[in-house]
């Protein structure tokens, strides 16, 4: 695996310093730059691909929870911050962790551990053809799993992780929908019809304006995908 390029965003220097220590002795991540407010790590993300930040709350004129909140594709964030009342807010956020200060460098590893399992979860070299009966490999519990794309019907997002849902049985993967989405962007039988759910289309059975039944799950469609998902479905095959 590439390294994790990654962004220290944190007003304090001890902080810094402490942060860029702890990534030394991490072999699978890469410091990108040392930023000591919003603004400079916002141009920072605009110049540079980052993997990872690890983002300081309370910090001059924008705090780094409102500086996560404008971003619109963000990178995996993890909290470092002497404030535990953000905890909460924190994972509304998909943060990966909210680390306390001070931070041990124990804590520390398990939240870079996180961000590991994170990044490589899906595992392929083939070629994706729409019309083919592609195999990927997820991990899951420590192990590879194969998984056959004609079989999965519905994916199902859980906070950090998603549910596959393959024939009578499920799945657990830790990734996000995000991910999974760009993964599936070449198959054209997948779509994301809500921002908990993709299916596949092979296995509707009916649907309307709001909802979608797949198998025996009805499914809601959410407002944001709704055109999408109409467009696609205009696409199949009606009998009169």
């Amino acid at each position: 695996m590439k390294k994790i390029r990654t962004l220290i965003v944190d007003d304090e220097p001890i902080a810094q310093q402490i942060l860029e220590t702890y990534l030394l002795k991490s072999p699978d991540f890469e410091m990108i730059a040392k930023c000591g407010n919003a603004l400079e790590a916002f141009n920072m993300i605009n110049k540079e691909p980052i993997d990872l930040m690890l983002l300081d709350i309370n910090m001059p004129e924008i705090s780094g929870m409102h500086f996560l909140k404008s971003l619109k594709n963000p990178p995996l964030v993890i909290f470092t911050t002497a404030y535990s009342e953000f905890a909460a807010e924190s994972y509304d956020h998909n943060a990966i962790d909210y680390l306390l200060k001070p931070i041990s460098f124990e804590r520390f590893t398990k939240a870079l551990d996180k961000v590991i399992k994170n990044l490589q979860v899906p595992v392929t070299d083939q070629k994706m053809d729409p019309n083919s009966d592609d195999t990927l490999f997820f991990k899951s519990e420590g192990k590879l799993v194969r998984i056959d794309l004609a079989q999965l019907w519905l994916a199902e997002g859980l906070k950090d992780y998603v549910v596959l849902r393959i024939n009578d049985s499920k799945i657990i993967v830790h990734t996000t929908m995000k991910n999974l989405q760009d993964l599936l962007v070449n198959h054209s039988r997948f779509i994301r019809v809500h921002k908990s759910y993709i299916i596949n289309i092979q296995y509707v059975s009916e649907l309307d304006r709001n909802t979608i039944k797949i198998k025996n799950q009805e499914i809601p469609i959410g407002s944001t995908y709704r055109e999408d998902v109409e467009k696609i479905l205009r696409g199949l095959r009606v009998g009169n």
